[in-house]
């Protein structure tokens, strides 16, 4: 690989600034596509007709319940029926009555006047809470000129309950045919809304039913026909569930899979796939997901509970953005031709399932969908704000609005360098800035032109909260003071990581490269040993927080580039041509190693953790969660918040189960799959010790020595006052 190091290092040329500034007018031109449309003049009417583009044409289309009938009636299900009439020796009678009643169960239903309803009250809601409904108009142009050929697939991102309501408000707006959605029974049991929900085209699934057979099979049949016959797309949530901390999960396939089926089995020529990102300025769930992240459970979905939650209509909520991803096409991405799909439309129905080989594809397809989603989910102001403050507070600073915007802006060319898409406007930095922490009072306000958390209420310090129900260990209010609002920080920061997880590898691999170096008594250094050995380190974080940040894509040797001359050019790093690297201890360098800083401290307080359990020791998953709770208390209480490498993000549960997902897939954790008790490996090669060192190696290269002095602090002090 031929370059010319201490050029790169140096600063960029002319030709490289006219670039940049090519680059900065294609983001800006990018955002200008993003359209408002509850503004005065742009809301869509109500009561138009509706004649919508299909996602799938066909000569003669079914209604919902003719789309019943035709599962009810298909020689697929008749097979179904005889398959476990045979095994369980149940009359068939009653198993086409348990089938019928199966299908009510989970069919959507349509009502045009219910959706104009909901339309009418989401365009009122959205205009006194949000500053707008923000969408990509020439992105969905894009998607509008591909439907109708073969079945369309949106996939959101899923954040907030708001996604369901958004994405069938968008396709109205645009005159398209508003897709059946999957939804869980806790809403189909909701008094009133679950009825609701099926008339504007929810169909229900329940969260498990790997016990029972038959429901599995004829949920099987219901999607496979929602996909292959009737015309109006499905929608569904490839996480599975709303992410509460804000960052995109594992993908699912179960749902994914059901859907292509009609694709392997040669039924329809291709499946459209169209990601979706939702971006929200002030995500409705916010405080509620920061409490179920330190434990306290999920109130359970209720009528009651939607309109207790109407009271957020007091509060602003800023923008919402949604964006619409390049349509894939399954065939293409598969590289299939016509003869290489299976054709076994006639085999049984209890036996339609994907082989090994087409599961390993759908899984390839699922993570591109989860890469395409990130990187089209827009960058707020307030994303690039916590960012830029959390590494101010880290190194104990205090921030000024002047010192924000400059910070902010930084971030914001960063950002656009990657290819994010930034919401900030240059030219009105400083209403942006104050605008954001408005809308997140609740977090974050001014005092005496200091920007610094706002103190939880007492009401909400002194609440009591049931132990019996609590999912870990009941952390006390001094604990909860400083957590609370430095997980509802990190939460904003965590959109971030999709851009600056593997820029922040490769810094951290430096700053390991340079002290090596340092060690080193001979000069046997070379430039490509050195980018080697950077790219080694990169890998090796890679595969400890797979699990953690989603952006597997089969792109990093490109992304390596990338981010090596992101810090090259930042003056962050500097790789000489004989292979010696320098680290500057500079802004930059602060703000991307602060983004990574709490999930390192989470994985390192785990393993320490569990070096304190005796290798024959079994315990269970909420045991292990709450050792981890106690001991990471115990640490943010000592005085002045003095512990080093503890973050109060080390007690996010969801956090610490991915965590412990990703030791356990990599062996350093022995789980029975029939009991659910685990155990530490005694595996040679899987030594937890060395993984701690590993860890306590990475921390210690930080440029931080504590993260939560200036919280703690400032809860004594709100306490005492109290």
């Amino acid at each position: 690989m031929e370059r010319n190091p201490v050029t790169v290092a140096g600063g960029k040329s002319g030709d490289s600034s006219n670039q940049d500034e090519k680059q900065y007018s294609s983001a800006a031109d990018y955002m200008r596509n993003f359209k408002n449309i509850i503004a005065p003049g742009n809301e869509a009417s109500m009561t138009r007709e509706f004649n919508p583009q299909v996602a799938y044409e066909f000569e003669k289309y079914l209604n919902p319940l003719k789309l019943k009938q035709h599962v009810l009636k298909s020689e697929k299900l008749r097979s179904i029926i005889e398959h476990y009439a045979k095994e369980s020796g149940q009359p068939i009678k009653q198993l086409e009555r348990q089938a019928r009643a199966i299908i009510d169960e989970i069919g959507l239903e349509r009502n045009m006047a219910i959706i104009r309803w909901c339309g009418i009250a989401i365009t009122a809601i959205g205009k006194r809470i949000c500053d707008g409904f923000y969408v990509n108009s020439a992105s969905m142009a894009n998607v509008r000129k591909d439907m109708g050929k073969c079945p369309v697939l949106y996939l959101p991102s899923h954040r907030s309950y708001m996604d369901f309501i958004l994405m069938s408000y968008i396709c109205y707006y645009y005159d398209i045919e508003i897709p059946g959605i999957a939804a869980g029974m806790d809403f189909h049991s909701m008094f009133g809304m679950g009825t609701m929900l099926r008339k504007t085209g929810a169909f229900f699934m329940r969260r498990s039913f790997s016990n029972d057979e038959l429901y599995w099979d004829i949920f099987r049949e219901y999607m496979y026909a929602l996909v292959a016959n009737y015309h109006i797309g499905v929608e569904f949530f490839i996480e599975g569930t709303r992410s509460r901390n804000f960052k995109a999960l594992v993908p699912k396939i179960g749902l994914l899979s059901m859907a292509l089926l009609p694709y392997f089995t040669g039924e329809v020529p291709d499946v459209m796939i169209v990601p979706v990102s939702v971006a929200y300025e002030r995500v409705l769930e916010e405080q509620l997901f920061v409490y179920e992240l330190l434990g306290v459970p999920k109130p359970k979905e209720s009528t009651k509970g939607f309109f207790k939650a109407l009271k957020i209509i007091d509060e602003r909520f800023g923008k919402m953005f949604l964006d619409f991803g390049e349509p894939i096409s399954v065939k293409e991405f598969f590289g299939h031709d016509s003869g290489q799909r299976m054709q076994r439309a006639g085999v049984g129905g209890h036996l339609q399932k994907l082989n090994r080989q087409e599961v390993e594809l759908v899984k390839q397809l699922a993570n591109e969908i989860i890469y395409q989603q990130q990187r089209r989910i827009v960058i707020t102001t307030f994303n690039l704000l916590s960012l830029y403050y959390a590494s101010q507070l880290y190194a104990q600073k205090s921030v000024n609005i002047d010192e924000l915007s400059r910070g902010v802006l930084h971030l914001k060319r960063i950002f656009e360098q990657l290819g994010a898409h930034v919401s900030t406007t240059p030219s009105s930095i400083k209403a942006d800035i104050i605008d954001a922490v408005e809308i997140h009072s609740n977090i974050l306000h001014f005092a005496t032109a200091r920007l610094q958390f706002t103190p939880m209420a007492a009401k909400q310090l002194a609440e009591r909260i049931d132990v019996k129900r609590m999912k870990a260990h009941a952390l006390c209010p001094q604990t909860m003071a400083v957590a609370v609002p430095m997980l509802a920080l990190q939460l904003y920061i965590n959109p971030c990581m999709f851009w600056l997880a593997r820029p922040a590898y490769l810094l951290l691999a430096a700053l390991k490269e340079q002290r090596n170096q340092r060690n080193q008594l001979t000069e046997d250094i070379s430039y490509d040993a050195s980018l080697s050995a950077l790219h080694s380190h990169v890998t090796t974080m890679d595969a400890l927080f797979q699990h953690e940040f989603i952006i597997e894509s089969n792109r990093e040797a490109a992304e390596f580039e990338t981010h090596l001359q992101l810090l090259l050019d930042e003056r962050v790093v500097e790789v000489e041509k004989s292979g010696r690297i320098r680290v500057q201890d500079n802004e930059c360098s602060h703000v991307i190693l602060a983004a990574l800083a709490p999930f390192l401290c989470l994985y390192y307080q785990l393993v320490v953790t569990l070096r304190k359990i005796p290798l024959d020791f079994e315990f269970s998953n909420k045991d292990l969660l709450v050792r981890v709770q106690q001991h990471v208390e115990q640490l943010l209480q000592q005085p002045g918040g003095s512990a080093s490498h503890v973050h109060p993000y080390c007690l996010a549960l969801d956090n610490l189960n991915i965590a412990i997902y990703a030791l356990i897939q990599r062996s350093y954790i022995l789980k029975c799959k029939d009991s659910g008790q685990m155990k530490i490996a005694g595996t040679p090669g899987k030594c937890l010790q060395e993984l701690e060192r590993q860890l306590l190696e990475y921390c210690q290269l930080m440029p931080f020595a504590q993260y939560s002095t200036a919280a703690n602090q400032q809860a004594q002090f709100h306490i005492a006052k109290l």
